[in-house]
């Protein structure tokens, strides 16, 4: 049965904030019917958070099943209010992530959902996340869109500075990312000392799935370069932790 806030609320119209904290003790208690009920209504009043709660839940299928059909559209909900978004608000944080979401679903596409690729999509949402949100994320993605395209050579500027911002936020896929380009010195002048720091450093910080491919860059790096420059990098990693 459909979620009834007349019959949990004494207020017909109840706030989204209250309905979130019903949500979240009915799921502490167990009571997962009532909490995803609660959710899915405050989410269909257009209340970011629910609309972004739940669709980490069905993109992941905890407590619903998973669906990325229905994490897609809720994600997208919340996109496309994003003139709507005030700096320093919990709705420019959703705002932000959704778009990130969006775009990552945009650069595979849900077949199953007739939903095609489209890198044209995802580009938009990474370069509004990015430069209009400051996400560090969506700047790590659109920097690696700019190195992945047909004219890399001309877009590595501006994937630079992209990554730059990102590793100024602590992002240490963009670290490592940067910390390659520089050790490679194939599209910036060449400082391999630097890049292995830079490797290291994200090596350290990283976790999950970002976790292996830095780890893997960081070896093969480490097995091209020569003794001095792993010295002077391990150097300076250990000077700046002293620190």
């Amino acid at each position: 049965m459909a979620f009834d806030p007349e019959k949990v609320f004494e207020e017909k119209k109840p706030s989204p904030n209250k309905i979130i904290r019903f949500f979240f003790k009915a799921w502490k208690q167990g009571d997962n019917e009532d909490a995803i009920g609660a959710l899915k209504y405050a989410a269909e009043q257009g209340d970011h958070g629910a609309q972004w709660k739940l669709g980490q839940m069905y993109a992941s299928g905890q407590g619903v099943q998973k669906s990325d059909a229905e994490a897609f559209h809720l994600y997208k909900q919340i996109a496309d209010s994003y003139p709507n978004a005030q700096p320093g608000t919990a709705d420019w944080t959703f705002t932000a992530n959704a778009m990130v979401a969006l775009g990552r679903y945009y650069l595979t596409g849900i077949p199953e959902a007739g939903i095609p690729a489209n890198p044209y999509e995802a580009r938009v949402m990474f370069t509004t996340a990015a430069t209009y949100f400051g996400h560090s994320e969506a700047q790590f993605q659109l920097a690696r869109l700019h190195l992945e395209g047909a004219d890399a050579d001309v877009n590595v500027i501006q994937a630079a500075r992209m990554l730059k911002k990102a590793s100024a936020q602590g992002h240490p896929g963009a670290e490592a990312l940067l910390g390659n380009l520089l050790f490679e010195g194939r599209y910036l002048r060449r400082d391999p000392v630097r890049g292995l720091q830079m490797m290291l450093n994200a090596q350290r910080r990283a976790a999950g799935r970002d976790a292996e491919w830095i780890s893997a860059m960081q070896e093969e790096a480490f097995a091209l370069a020569t003794a001095e420059e792993r010295s002077a990098a391990i150097a300076l990693v250990q000077q700046a932790k002293a620190q």
